[in-house]
């Protein structure tokens, strides 16, 4: 059975490109032949050095060239095309891309859908947001919700969080699939993990990008100790993002205590958490957040905006409402950080593991194949 991928920016190394990596890679070492579609040749160094992994060898890739910017409103239309395009080179297709139910796919993997608050209105005529984007996307939006059913699809969300806004808004059915994180940031003794001394300090994982909220970062390193450092890892998405962060922090006089390490491995970022006692999420309604979940797993409190996926997993002394409140909780996470806290979180970042994800896809794949063939 050929089992085609799609996932066209892949190069970009953030959590939607490791979901399809180890959705493309769990298929191959269960004997399936994979066909990955991407923008750009995949280079396997780039990849083992950002995802841990590099693509199973069997994994055939399939390049087309982008002709346009990736998630703007000509990448929609783009992406439809070549969706339906490439279809036709597989027995099933999955799309763990676009974020959006095409007629034409077997399996739909949604990290939050197109069709959401932000954007529409459940009820026509549909449009609330009144960006470009939601507005060349209208038709499909109005295809989308009336015309095409869940019928014979799997559709998967990363969190409940996504799979209730994919429910009230196209009222499509979407089972709840965790994403992975990486095997390399689970250590087999924990008494190893969190032995050694930690730092007074605070990591952020995220992309520079400017839709990550991370302004904030400066202005909650005012209001707490001076004693307390922040680094800001990710890759660099923006480059004017970085630079506008950097100056920010000149201005405030935080240079000795906002440090930034764009485009590290993530072997060079486990060594980091491994020394930090906090892990620090900016965005408000993150749709799940792997990256809070690799942190846990090295034993980092994470602090985490009260809102979105990250409230199915993270406790509740542990989220905030305000930078004000953020900045008391990290202090106070900071302060009494222990050997016994980090054990409690680090148990309960295991469900993530990358092997359980493996396992609960294929099951959820193989039921699907199996009951396709019964329909058929």
């Amino acid at each position: 059975m050929r089992v085609g991928v799609f996932y066209p920016t892949l190069n970009v190394y953030g959590g939607g490109e490791f979901v399809a990596a180890v959705i493309a890679n769990t298929l191959a070492k269960n004997n399936y032949e994979v066909i990955l579609f991407n923008n750009e040749e995949v280079n396997q160094l780039e990849i083992k050095n950002f995802l841990g992994e590099s693509l199973h060898p069997s994994i055939k890739v399939i390049v087309n060239p982008s002709l346009v910017t990736p998630r703007g409103l000509l990448d929609l239309y783009q992406t439809i095309f070549r969706s339906y395009t490439f279809k036709s080179k597989c027995d099933v297709w999955i799309d763990v891309y676009s974020c959006r139910v095409f007629p034409w796919t077997n399996i739909c993997y949604m990290h939050f859908p197109f069709l959401n608050h932000y954007s529409y209105r459940p009820k026509f005529p549909y449009l609330k947001s009144r960006y470009i984007q939601p507005v060349g996307g209208l038709p499909w939006a109005i295809l989308e919700k009336n015309l095409i059913s869940d019928n014979g699809k799997l559709i998967l969300a990363n969190s409940r969080y996504t799979a209730d806004e994919i429910k009230r808004f196209s009222g499509k059915r979407a089972m709840v699939l965790y994403p992975p994180v990486p095997s390399i940031f689970f250590e087999k003794n924990y008494e190893k993990l969190t032995e050694n001394q930690r730092e007074n300090l605070v990591v952020i994982v995220s992309r520079f990008d400017p839709t990550k909220e991370l302004e904030k970062i400066p202005l909650i390193a005012l209001l707490t100790e001076s004693d307390i450092r922040f680094a800001i890892i990710g890759r660099v998405h923006y480059a004017n993002t970085l630079l506008l962060l950097q100056k920010l922090v000149k201005k405030l006089d935080l240079v000795d205590r906002v440090q930034f390490l764009p485009n590290i491995s993530k072997f060079e970022m486990k060594k980091i958490l491994k020394s930090a006692k906090v892990y620090f999420h900016t965005r408000v309604g993150e749709h799940f957040g792997i990256s809070i979940a690799e942190a846990m797993a090295m034993g980092c409190i994470p602090i985490v905006h009260d809102s979105g996926g990250a409230k199915e997993f993270v406790p509740e002394c542990f989220r905030y409402k305000t930078i004000y409140d953020a900045a008391k909780k990290i202090e106070k996470a900071v302060y009494e950080w222990s050997h016994i806290k980090a054990v409690e979180i680090v148990k309960i970042a295991e469900q993530f593991r990358e092997e359980n994800f493996a396992t609960q896809f294929m099951t959820l794949f193989e039921d699907y194949i199996n009951s396709s063939r019964k329909g058929s």
